[in-house]
């Protein structure tokens, strides 16, 4: 058994032998290879299509910019329209619009303040929209007015062109168009659903970008609420039966106590400013 066991070792070892150099002329040894992720022309590729990608993002980021103004107590400022149409911004008001209009469609800007526009028509009748935090807003195509938007009302005044006044509430019933003509005034009370329409001389309501308000039968009641507005200023009133008092005449408004100096004369008032208070009480 062990001599056969023996043989049978031996003939292995014999066919193993002369199997090797076949063996040996199957196997190659392969040169190594070098993987990257990315070869140096997909890297430089890769790289320019961030580079568009980054631009494209930074162009709409800035084509929808908001651009937002605001005026100082008795501060004024002109501002220019994406579209070159001119905004006169009166002390206490905030502008807002996007940075770029497009050459169709239509155009809008937010205001809370008051402001006169002088806006232009364009070739493709593109809609211009002043809008309010009241829900109302003024449509025109091109003509020259002011919005007066102060905490409860809403006034505007049309100076030349044509606009409507759209007051929009959550009910649909309650919703009014009003078309307006050249000499209206409009002043919209939303919590109350109401307003008053009726012909002005609109430069009345217009003289502060002249540096100038122009009273016509206008009582002090209203000339106060302005400086208030327009100036920050408390008012304080000795008599409540002042406030019915109503003159015409006009004062300059370059400067704050230039101003209630030519008030005090128009009223025939004493009007002393403390501070940021104004009381106001007869002679």
């Amino acid at each position: 058994m062990k001599k056969k066991y023996k043989n049978d070792l031996e003939r292995i070892d014999a066919a193993w032998k002369k199997l090797e150099p076949l063996l040996e002329e199957d196997i190659q040894i392969q040169p190594e290879r070098k993987f990257t992720l990315f070869s140096p022309k997909l890297l430089a590729a890769a790289a320019v299509l961030l580079l568009v990608a980054a631009a494209g993002i930074l162009f709409l980021k800035d084509y929808n910019r908001i651009l937002s103004y605001t005026t100082k107590y008795g501060e004024t400022a002109r501002i220019v329209l994406p579209d070159s149409s001119v905004v006169l911004l009166n002390g206490n008001t905030h502008l807002s619009f996007r940075k770029h209009w497009p050459s169709s469609g239509d155009r809008e800007v937010n205001i809370d303040g008051e402001a006169y526009f002088s806006v232009k028509h364009t070739k493709t009748d593109q809609k211009f929209f002043v809008r309010m935090n009241d829900h109302s807003s003024v449509q025109v195509l091109g003509t020259e007015f002011n919005v007066s938007k102060r905490k409860e009302e809403t006034r505007v005044v049309l100076s030349s062109g044509k606009i409507a006044l759209h007051m929009e509430t959550t009910n649909p019933a309650l919703e009014k168009v009003i078309t307006m003509k050249p000499g209206d005034l409009v002043e919209y009370q939303p919590a109350q659903h109401t307003y008053i329409k009726k012909v002005v001389d609109p430069e009345m309501y217009s003289s502060w970008k002249s540096s100038r308000l122009v009273f016509e039968k206008t009582r002090l009641k209203e000339v106060l609420q302005q400086l208030h507005n327009t100036y920050g200023l408390n008012i304080q009133v000795e008599k409540p039966e002042l406030m019915n008092m109503s003159v015409s005449g006009s004062a300059p408004t370059q400067n704050i106590d230039l101003l209630i100096k030519g008030l005090s004369e128009i009223f025939h008032l004493e009007l002393i400013r403390k501070g940021d208070t104004l009381i106001v009480t007869s002679n």
